[in-house]
């Protein structure tokens, strides 16, 4: 009867194993954020780590858009969670003055893994004087929102504003004022300017779509559009390497081939470089390429095809990604989403991997040709042990509204190292070093070169359960290259007892090893 019960208690927790091999972190369904107003042109905060070659990872994030109602339009926010919003929008303007082009930038205190927001800035393009001015709104934890500020009403149109958090305090800022790129450090709080530049004042060509990024809090890049001879656009920068007010090198290229437009940051190799994400028609159709230009005195831009899928039955564009070097030696723990247009139809298209083909993991339709779209990716919110949420907000219309709609994954946060360069011939998991462990162990697994011949994507997980079958920890969940990989587990928030450690392809078990945690 013992040896029948033991027997019965071994199934169900090899049932339970099974179940969990069905929660691959993949896109969630749509989800209706609003509805009944014209809502557009989403915005969450810029994605920078200033200091940090790690985290910025956020309980909460906030992000922001227009919203049209009658005959005015507001700069409205809503606070994002895990899950969902945490509250309704809240109105950031309230006079009648036509407002547009909404951006923010956040961060938190350092020295944690993961924590509350500790303060904000938007900003936004105003016409309440006859002319388009910049202005702004600052949020601290400790005060809430503040009031509203002007950041340049001086003479002339100012417009695509972008902004960086620097501090607590301390924002960088550019816009584009009568064709120039001018770039702000400013006390948010005070609202006084602390450094004033105009970076193309030399510059006889217009300017246009400016954009900021800071890898730490003294070293900045600035790219923008410029236009060529031809009347197409190429992409430059100006980046500053200084200590405290910013010296400028020479103005450079990023992209200058066809016409490039829409440039956005990605993940650039640890802080050394900074990733410029933008979509060029030199190809024929627009495809979305990147350039890493290197913070510091020397060394050589690289640029890349982000996707090496080319048809003239498509354009791709409107590329956002978050991407944290949490694994390494080459493997791509990426999350994006980007704009594929067709000869017929608009599509949003969603991953967890470098943009290789035409296929992606999942994808949303807008519509024909005829509709529009406005993407925007969060910089990651903190979830359950070892997975962040991150969130896609996209504009689609509908019954003479635009409403904004949202998908979310997942995402993996782990400690994985490739080890040495030989290539398993199949797949195997080791046991865990030391064993009993008290908290820290390392587990050891191979990953063969006949991946492809398993059905599916190649989708690799690495899970840790409970006695009971319950998932305590993800450790890995996305696409590997061959070789041999160590992951570090760390069980500081769990109690003493046994665990199972579980490695799949694809939803399909291919080994299992218990491991003691022994307090």
């Amino acid at each position: 009867m013992k040896k029948t019960f033991i027997s019965f208690l071994f199934c169900c927790l090899l049932l339970n194993l099974t179940s969990l091999a069905l929660s691959q972190y993949y896109w969630h369904q749509p989800t209706n954020l609003t509805r009944g107003n014209i809502d557009k042109n989403p915005s969450f905060g810029t994605y920078n780590i200033p200091g940090v070659t790690g985290f910025n990872i956020l309980s909460w994030e906030y992000f922001v858009f227009e919203r049209t109602t009658l005959t005015t339009t507001q700069i409205c926010a809503m606070k994002m969670g895990p899950t969902g919003p945490l509250e309704s929008e809240i109105y950031i303007t309230a006079n009648a003055s036509s407002k547009r082009n909404p951006v923010i930038s956040y961060g938190k205190a350092s020295g944690s893994f993961y924590g509350d927001m500790n303060s904000a800035l938007i900003l936004w393009e105003s016409n309440q004087n006859g002319k388009w001015d910049i202005f702004g709104k600052y949020y601290s934890r400790q005060s809430g929102w503040g009031s509203v500020f002007a950041v340049d009403e001086s003479a002339g149109d100012k417009s695509q504003p972008h902004v960086c958090y620097l501090d607590s305090v301390t924002y960088a800022v550019t816009y584009v004022k009568s064709g120039d790129v001018i770039f702000r450090k400013i006390n948010a709080m005070t609202h006084a300017v602390l450094v004033d530049s105009n970076l193309t004042s030399a510059d006889t060509a217009i300017c246009r779509n400016a954009n900021i990024m800071a890898s730490d809090p003294s070293k900045f890049l600035v790219t923008y559009e410029k236009r060529k001879p031809d009347g197409k656009y190429a992409i430059w920068y100006r980046k500053s390497i200084s200590t405290s007010t910013p010296v400028w090198f020479a103005p450079d290229t990023i992209a200058y081939a066809g016409n490039n437009t829409f440039s956005r940051f990605c993940f650039g190799n640890y802080g050394l470089y900074l990733g410029v994400a933008f979509e060029s028609d030199r190809g024929g159709t627009y495809n979305i390429y990147s350039t890493s230009v290197p913070m510091s005195s020397s060394g050589t831009n690289i640029q890349d095809k982000l996707s090496t899928f080319s048809s003239s039955a498509y354009n791709f564009s409107n590329f956002v990604s978050i991407f944290y070097p949490i694994i390494t030696d080459n493997i791509m723990s990426n999350t994006l989403a980007f704009q594929r247009k067709g000869r017929d139809s608009l599509k949003i298209m969603f991953d967890d991997g470098p943009i290789s083909s035409g296929n992606s993991r999942d994808s949303t339709t807008i519509g024909d040709t005829s509709k529009r779209t406005c993407i925007t990716m969060n910089a990651s919110i903190y979830n359950t042990s070892w997975t962040e949420t991150a969130w896609v907000v996209y504009i689609k219309d509908s019954a003479n509204t635009t409403q904004l709609w949202a998908r979310y994954r997942l995402v993996t946060l782990a400690d994985i190292k490739k080890t040495g360069t030989e290539v398993p011939d199949g797949f195997a998991l080791y046991q865990n070093y030391p064993n009993p462990f008290n908290p820290v162990t390392k587990i050891k697994f191979d990953i063969p070169g006949n991946l492809k011949l398993y059905s599916g994507n190649g989708i690799v997980s690495l899970k840790v359960c409970d006695l009971l079958g319950r998932e305590v920890a993800v450790l890995a969940n996305g696409k590997f290259l061959p070789g041999v990989y160590e992951a570090v587990f760390d069980g500081n928030s769990m109690p003493s007892g046994v665990y199972f450690c579980r490695l799949s392809v694809n939803n399909e078990q291919v080994a299992v090893m218990k491991m003691v945690m022994a307090k």
